[in-house]
């Protein structure tokens, strides 16, 4: 019922204040489908997953303010749900991430899983030299494509089917910057007990075509001290993240990736990256699909992964990516071919694999093969 409560609230602050003023009220959105077949990392049983997804989104613009509403309806049809590998898509719940919980499970039965969010609801004032932005949002701080030891709000891991989302987290965002590309960033993330809250600070400046930062925070119960730079070597793109991490009082690690990309011609992109994670958990591949935290926590089962990303154009409209991930410890590989064809000005349609090679207990060797394909309409 709270949660009901706080979504109503939302509503009226955000359709009061769109009223009561003269500029538009933005609403735009997608509906995605994704359909998933693969094996059970626990019964090796075929399992597939079909997930329909409206988002629609309210923007509101006030200078200097600016209002957004996003809100999502979910449902996961299913022949799995019974099993150990549902668990990493029930701890997305916000309830086990977030301060406010802005979820709603209404079905969760044998074949079917319909949940309800809001997916993003903040308030932004904007000026040059000042922002402000209060409510559930993405914050990323890291600068690398796969593994990124200094995005430390909401982290992807690599072999996720939709890298572009991310659960927001409730926080208090403020940003100084001043004209010579220097500033101060300011993270302030509560939490429903006080040592579960988030907290960062990142102090960035340009120094000739390298943007770089100094972080430092508090993620939960662990503290984080990180350096990050991203710029230029002549035509190429060069970037890079180091990290050091006292986990929750008890260990502490080092992180590193550096990265190169280059454009060798119109069509084809090459994006190249080199992971050290001092903080592994050479465990299986249980340790990172039984949560989702869990997962962000880890970030991978071993200590030194390289990563290759290949774009090639093969006409304006038809792209075709693969991303491989290379294990050296365990001997593994992940490979992550996709076919994107932009249909119509609004549909995309994206068509995909997933291949794991290598032996048990590697990074990649427990995981099953997967085949996707994913249609998504903008409005």
């Amino acid at each position: 019922m709270k949660r009901y409560l706080l979504f109503l609230l939302l509503s009226l602050i955000f359709y009061g204040v769109s009223f009561s003023q003269e500029s538009d009220l933005e609403i735009s959105g997608y509906y995605k489908n994704i359909f998933y077949q693969t094996k059970s990392l626990y019964t090796k049983e075929d399992i597939f997953a079909d997930t329909g997804r409206l988002r629609l989104e309210f923007k509101k613009e006030i200078e200097p303010w600016q209002f957004f509403l996003s809100v999502d309806n979910e449902a996961i049809i299913n022949d799995f749900a019974n099993t150990s590998d549902f668990k990493f898509i029930r701890s997305k719940i916000q309830d086990n991430l977030t301060a406010i919980d802005l979820d709603k499970v209404s079905v969760d039965n044998e074949h079917l899983y319909l949940k309800h969010s809001v997916y993003r609801a903040y308030l932004k004032y904007y000026r040059p030299e000042f922002q402000v932005v209060l409510g559930k949002q993405s914050i990323d701080w890291g600068r690398m494509r796969f593994y990124s030891p200094l995005d430390l709000f909401n982290s992807l891991a690599p072999t996720e089917v939709e890298p572009d989302e991310r659960i927001g987290i409730d926080a208090l965002n403020l940003n100084f910057s001043s004209q010579d590309f220097s500033g101060l960033n300011l993270i302030l993330a509560p939490a429903k007990n006080s040592g579960e809250a988030s907290f960062g600070a990142r102090l960035f400046h340009k120094i000739e075509t390298f943007d770089c930062a100094l972080i430092a925070a508090s993620i939960r119960k662990d503290k984080v001290l990180g350096f990050l730079f991203d710029g230029y070597l002549r035509d190429a793109g060069f970037r890079g993240e180091f990290s050091y991490t006292k986990q929750d009082n008890k260990r502490e690690f080092p992180r590193v990736s550096l990265g190169l990309d280059y454009n060798f011609f119109a069509k084809l992109h090459l994006l190249f990256e080199q992971f050290f994670n001092g903080g592994n958990d050479d465990n299986d591949a249980t340790a990172l699909t039984s949560s989702y935290s869990l997962s962000r926590k880890i970030l991978s089962l071993k200590k030194h992964l390289s990563n290759l990303g290949i774009t090639y154009e093969l006409t304006p409209l038809v792209k075709l990516d693969n991303f491989i991930v290379y294990d050296w410890d365990g001997k593994s590989v992940f490979l992550n071919p996709q076919l994107r064809y932009n249909i119509f000005e609004n549909t995309d349609i994206s068509l995909g694999a997933q291949f794991f090679q290598g032996r048990s207990n590697s990074e990649f060797g427990d995981y099953q093969n997967a085949y996707y394909l994913q249609v998504k309409l903008f409005f």
